[in-house]
């Protein structure tokens, strides 16, 4: 149950929420073009740009869930949900495709200069997997609120419940 006050800032939520996913997405945008695919270095730096970057916009995403469950959006609820589960497959592939471009890239990387590469491949794993935890865990959360993948149960809106008066036994009258 929302109230009016409630349902008063959820729109300026969603316009955070928005900003919250778009800055960023801008910002990794502007840092990985022009695309070098063919390149490993290019592919490792882009890897732990992505999930250096996606912690911002998985809050967003959050807070979009949230706003579309308080306002009982059960279609934008599920449009989320499916987002953040093809966020989350992309990012699986990722990390097969990172740990590669790190086995074929450590090659390369000499002397001192290893542990740094190292301590920026551990830590680019470790953060994905984490974002992958969360964004599995906001799936299930949101495909669950409207009853599945395709939403097999109709949600019904919540009964707005008033004031509740007693009413009088027969034996009084």
């Amino acid at each position: 149950m929302t109230t009016d006050r409630v349902r008063a800032v959820l729109p300026p939520l969603s316009a955070v929420a928005f900003l919250l996913i778009a800055s960023p997405a801008v910002d990794l945008i502007g840092a990985i073009v022009p695309p070098r695919p063919g390149e490993v270095s290019w592919r490792f730096g882009v890897f732990g740009l992505f999930t250096n970057a996606l912690v911002t916009p998985m809050l967003g995403l959050a807070i979009m869930q949230v706003v579309a469950n308080l306002l009982e959006q059960w279609k934008t609820v599920r449009r989320i949900a499916i987002f953040n589960l093809i966020l989350a497959i992309v990012l699986v592939l990722g990390l097969g495709l990172f740990v590669l471009d790190y086995l074929q890239l450590r090659q390369a990387v000499t002397g001192s200069s290893r542990n740094a590469y190292d301590a920026a491949a551990i830590k680019a794993l470790l953060v994905g997997v984490l974002e992958l935890g969360v964004l599995a865990w906001l799936v299930v959360s949101g495909f669950q609120s409207v009853g599945g993948i395709a939403g097999g149960k109709k949600r019904r809106r919540r009964e707005r419940v008033g004031l509740v008066v007693q009413a009088p036994d027969e034996d009084t009258n």
